[in-house]
């Protein structure tokens, strides 16, 4: 487990193995962003009592960028403890849970595309666990249809207000998956950008897990056209710079290093597909 504040802004990180998420805590109110395994969420409520020195009441909102399992399994773990905080997911859940079924990316090219990621950050056995318990019955992606273990308090579009945090923006992206959504804080140019884009190697790297190609680009575009020194990925290793996206790599580039992961990710990763598609 690691935790603590994000460079020097008002946000703190809590992790277990691969798996972010994110409490904003700009005023009195605190927003928590994706605890996607009971874990990780039991480790964010510690966090915001020990680092933060407030309690679960604090939290106003709870927003995950997207339903994939391991963005919203651990919900019910801070409801518990937070029975007066909203839950919000992005607007097209809306339609899922009226009977839309998500549409997921191709599982085993683009889980090879995936791989280098697995390794960016210390490997927890119990997320993995954890991971595998929930990955088949919350969320969508495992359950061919939405299954949720809460009930939604609301759900945001682009250029919505972020529950629970000033001066954040909804900022709709989809590609990984047609619900896919970042927050942008224009003031400190800061990207919580969920699933949409993730770091390898202190690089943003646009995800390669992707349900439509040229939705991605259009994201990828999108997201790039954005002023971003501070980039906190759903996954991999929060990153700033003067400009994070100068050095970024495109959904459609392979990973570069000698690593095991990297190298199965170039070889079997179906590129070639990729960049074509």
């Amino acid at each position: 487990m690691t935790s603590s504040t994000v460079f020097d802004l008002d946000i703190s990180r809590s992790s277990a193995w691969i798996f972010n998420c994110y409490v904003v805590h700009t005023g009195p109110e605190l927003a928590v962003i994706d605890p996607g395994l009971p874990l990780v969420a039991r480790q964010t409520l510690e966090m915001i009592e020990r680092e933060l020195g407030r309690s679960a009441g604090d939290v106003a909102a709870i927003n995950c960028t997207h339903a994939h399992p391991d963005h919203v399994a651990g919900v019910t773990t801070i409801t518990a403890q937070s029975t007066s905080c909203g839950v919000h997911l992005p607007q097209r859940c809306e339609d899922y849970l009226a009977g839309e079924r998500p549409r997921n990316f191709p599982l085993v090219e683009s889980s090879v595309r995936f791989l280098p990621v697995w390794s960016e950050q210390p490997f927890s056995i119990k997320a993995l666990a954890e991971f595998a318990r929930h990955g088949k019955s919350i969320g969508f992606g495992g359950p061919p249809d939405i299954a949720l273990d809460f009930t939604p308090a609301g759900f945001v579009d682009e250029g919505d207000a972020m529950p629970g945090g000033e001066g954040w923006e909804v900022i709709h992206a989809p590609g990984h998956t047609d619900d896919s959504t970042c927050f942008y804080h224009a003031e400190t140019e800061t990207l919580i950008s969920g699933d949409a884009v993730v770091t390898l190697d202190g690089r943003a790297w646009f995800n390669p897990e992707y349900v439509e190609a040229d939705v991605a680009h259009r994201t990828e575009e999108r997201l790039r056209s954005l002023k971003v020194r501070h980039l906190l990925p759903g996954h991999g290793e929060p990153i700033q710079g003067p400009d994070v996206w100068q050095s970024a790599r495109s959904f459609t580039t392979p990973p570069s290093g000698s690593g095991v992961f990297a190298r199965c990710s170039r070889r079997f990763g179906k590129w070639g597909d990729a960049a074509s598609t």
